[in-house]
């Protein structure tokens, strides 16, 4: 037998079992998808988020120490950051008796 030959053989015997594995599982992945058409199982609709009001995004910088009480009164209430600021916002106005102002339209370009 050529050296070409046995170099030939061995190469296909190193990479025989690889290559019988991945087709047996390509084969075993090909039927359980076939098997999930067959049943009609289909995922399930990934459903987003709803659209909220229109939001305006502003940045502040707080005191250490009221961070600390905005957490500790988060944590109480249960409230998210978003949830909590709004109802303080609104006690705020309510308290100076700040009427409902209308709305300006949104620009195009927004």
């Amino acid at each position: 037998m050529t050296t070409a030959k046995t170099t030939q053989l061995r190469r296909s015997a190193r990479t025989t079992t690889s290559r019988l594995h991945a087709r047996r599982a390509a084969e075993e992945a090909a039927a359980a998808r076939a098997a999930e058409r067959a049943k009609g199982a289909r995922r399930p609709r990934r459903v987003g988020r709803q659209r909220g009001p229109q939001r305006v995004q502003m940045s502040v910088r707080l005191l250490l120490e009221d961070d600390v009480r905005l957490d500790a009164a988060l944590e109480q209430t249960g409230m998210q950051l978003q949830d909590g600021v709004t109802e303080a916002l609104r006690l705020w106005f309510k308290k100076l008796k700040i009427p409902v102002l209308p709305v300006p339209e949104p620009s195009p370009r927004d």
